[in-house]
């Protein structure tokens, strides 16, 4: 699994609203098909200018490109050569006051 350091002017997703709530997937953990664990994540990140999860957080700090991930249920799927096209789980939005 590749750390994705390009990602360093993205926002936590605490200051933003999942468009659809049932896509946050921090606590699940990241695998790869073949079941190799990677770690858990701990932060979706946001990228304010698209408005959408660009990447997350693992707990051991590494950052993975959301394109990569694959989410079935509460299972997080890594995919090193396959963007996560399937669903659309990233868009955001800011949260009314």
């Amino acid at each position: 699994m590749k750390n994705d350091d390009r990602f360093g002017e993205l926002e936590a997703l605490d200051s933003w609203q999942l468009v659809h709530d049932e896509q946050d997937i921090r606590g699940c953990t990241v695998a790869s098909v073949t079941g190799t664990h990677y770690g858990t994540i701990e932060d979706m990140l946001v990228d304010k200018e698209k408005e959408h999860v660009a990447a997350v957080r693992l707990d051991d700090g590494r950052i993975v490109a959301a394109d990569n991930l694959e989410i079935r249920g509460r299972d997080v799927i890594y995919h090193d050569d396959l963007a996560a096209s399937r669903v659309n789980y990233t868009k955001v939005r800011r949260p009314a006051v």
